[in-house]
């Protein structure tokens, strides 16, 4: 397995916050080399671009955002991301004739230019052998960043150009189709069936949605949920090359990056978000492919967020995928804080979330921009840790998903300031010593809980409809407050996982089951006694046609039922939930404990555990009542010491936020 980092990040040159960092035993230091700006319009850094012109480079400027790091940190170990994105000047030249776009927010239009991609490799080449022959004795990574968020989404929700056009019609050639014209954006942005627009999600708008509310005017109807392959094919064809040929695209330009550096230098990027609004727009649905890139070492995700104190982290990746393709997982924790910098540059500042200053945070029909400026603030009203102890409790328990998952973490410091006070830093430099101490042990997870995410049938879905990533993220939530640890793969994982320990199985996507899908279930997961959800249900059948009358068959129930449905088969008992919000915290856990499944706290909470270690985090005061597998000899709780001897269960009071953090003995140390 690869390296497992314990890092800090920022964009800015935050020095005195490096060596905060550093005095509390954080040596690994994440930073960006960017020739662009960012999502609102102002540069990644202050330092000067490095691209500056054909064939120019400023390599000073790479130099002087270096050593100034080293300056402060001596003995820094670097994590150095390159922005591969083309500076405005590329995208301006030659733009008239339509042979450039930014790729910033139009990757998928120009990643299929030869001339992007010599321009782009020669930037990189020249950037990787400086960076090789001066820093060789610090860089222990690269990361390769581009498109969207510097994190290869495709932002540009499909839209043609000449070289788009040509790559597709390759496509089809070797699918055996014939070559055709991209459709259209009526085409591409609707589907054929389910019309319900009674559920809403004010986040859509990464989806694609104009906040202005012209979609709406497009689509009276709504977008629809899925498209069938018998009625929307070319659509459903179009959206599968454009997520393979950008996982192939930045697959090869982390293939020919890997010949220019050292064989021990890590390489990593940020690739395959599933969750919330991230699905075909983004051009991460065919991650499994990059995955398998024997180029890459490590895959960048961020951690969800929304998960305020109280909640519970997940990635936005799958990690069990990552982990089966021989990979590490890194989670960038950028969760916001009271005390972070919310002014951008002399004009720019974000709204203060804890100041409740966002009240609504709907975008359609707002067509005044400074409306607009004064809702797009980083969780405005929603996940900000909003006290010192919050933030405490929050760096105890997204470490302690690090350490128990055996995944890397950067704290991203994004624009300075998340991470100030005394106490703060002292939870840091205890969290560095367990980590320390315990990273790098492989301890068997306990999970009896499975969430199987399939991308194949995450292609039917219409991202424009704001349902689209309740089908993920509303089990994972669920899954994550239950009291119960869970482990969330992709459905061909299921070929090598080994699925006996898991009781409770969700399947999120289960729309069109091929024979050979089934079979594999069959196999897998329809047997010794399993309970096995299916959410929304199965309605195409294998000819690529809507057909409602598999669901009785397989699920137990007709499709479309209400509530929870259920169906004992002789070796495995069927679930069904029409709509996924059913599954609310307390049914899921419901449902979970009916399987079978262990509960290690009698209130639905925070809980990660493995057969070494066990984290239970609560934004209350409270008492809850541990009960474990079995009984340890000692369970020491790392921060404080506490500990409950010759004991399988306990209870922790607490007084307010707090996370804890035990380590299971079956002997006396």
């Amino acid at each position: 397995m690869k390296r497992q980092y314990f890092a800090y990040r920022s964009f800015l040159p935050e020095l005195e916050t490096m060596k905060a960092f550093r005095k509390e035993g954080i040596d690994t230091f994440a930073y960006m080399i960017s020739n662009t700006c960012n999502s609102l319009g102002t540069p990644y850094t202050p330092y000067p671009p490095v691209w500056k012109w054909n064939g120019v480079y400023d390599l000073d400027s790479f130099k002087r955002q270096t050593d100034n790091i080293l300056g402060a940190v001596p003995d820094a170990k670097l994590i150095c991301m390159l922005d591969l994105n083309t500076p405005a000047w590329w995208s301006r030249y030659l733009g008239a004739f339509g042979v450039r776009h930014d790729s910033y927010y139009g990757l998928g239009k120009i990643s299929g230019s030869e001339t992007w991609r010599k321009d782009v490799m020669a930037y990189l080449e020249t950037v990787l052998t400086y960076a090789e022959k001066e820093y060789a004795d610090h860089i222990v990574a690269y990361v390769l960043g581009g498109g969207g968020a510097t994190e290869w989404h495709d932002r540009s929700h499909g839209k043609e150009s000449v070289y788009r056009v040509t790559r597709f019609r390759e496509w089809q050639k070797l699918q055996g189709k014939a070559p055709t014209d991209i459709p259209g954006l009526m085409r591409r942005c609707s589907c054929s069936h389910d019309f319900d627009n009674t559920y809403n999600d004010i986040a859509t708008y990464y989806n694609g949605i104009d906040p202005t509310g012209c979609f709406s005017t497009l689509f009276p109807d709504g977008f629809g949920l899925l498209r069938t392959p018998a009625e929307n094919a070319d659509v459903i064809d179009y959206w599968r090359f454009v997520n393979e040929f950008n996982a192939q695209t930045v697959a090869g330009i982390f293939t020919a990056a890997r010949k220019m550096i050292r064989m021990e230098v890590e390489l990593g990027a940020f690739f395959g978000y599933c969750f919330g609004t991230w699905t075909l727009f983004a051009g991460h649905l065919a991650y499994e492919e990059f995955y398998r890139s024997d180029a890459v070492d490590f895959i960048i995700a961020p951690i969800g967020r929304e998960h305020r104190v109280g909640g519970n982290s997940s990635s936005a990746a799958i990690p069990e995928s990552v982990r089966l393709c021989g990979k590490r997982l890194l989670q960038e924790m950028d969760q916001r804080t009271f005390t972070s910098n919310r002014k951008i540059n002399e004009y720019c500042e974000l709204p203060d979330p804890s100041a409740n200053e966002v009240k609504d945070n709907s975008f359609k029909d707002a067509t005044d921009s400074m409306e607009l400026s004064r809702k797009f603030s980083m969780d405005p009203g929603g996940g900000i840790w909003q006290t010192e102890r919050d933030v405490c409790a929050g760096i105890k328990r997204d470490s302690a998903l690090c350490l128990i998952e055996g995944q890397s973490m950067w704290w991203f410091d994004m624009w300075g300031g998340f991470y100030r006070g005394e106490k703060v830093m002292e939870t840091f430099r205890k969290t560095r010593e367990i980590w320390n101490r315990h990273a790098g042990e492989t301890p068997a997870s306990v999970a009896q809980i499975l969430i199987v995410a399939d991308p194949d049938n995450m292609y039917l879905l219409n991202d424009m409809n704001p349902r689209c990533g309740s089908f993920l993220n509303q089990p994972t939530i669920s899954a994550s407050l239950s009291g119960m640890p869970y482990k969330v793969c992709s459905f061909r994982d299921l070929e090598e996982l080994d699925c006996s320990p898991f009781l409770f199985v969700v399947l999120c996507h289960p729309f069109q089951l091929s024979g050979q899908k089934r079979n594999l279930l069959e196999h897998k997961l329809f047997r010794d006694g399993k309970t096995v959800l299916f959410l929304y249900g199965i309605c195409i059948d294998e000819a690529g046609k809507w057909d409602e009358s598999q669901n009785p068959e397989i699920c137990g129930v007709p499709f479309g039922s209400s509530g929870i449905g259920r169906h004992d088969f002789r070796t495995w008992r069927a679930l069904y939930a029409y709509r996924p919000e059913t599954l609310s915290i307390e049914r899921f856990r419901e449902l979970a404990c009916e399987a079978g499944c262990h509960a290690f706290t009698h209130l639905p909470r925070a809980v990660r555990v493995n057969e070494r270690f066990l984290c239970i985090h609560t934004a209350w005061a409270e008492t809850i009542l541990v009960t474990l597998k079995q009984s340890y000899t000692a369970v020491r709780e790392l921060y404080t010491g506490l500990t409950f001897r010759n004991t399988d269960r306990f209870e922790l009071k607490t007084d307010g936020p707090e996370t804890f953090l035990f380590v299971l003995e079956k002997e006396e140390p």
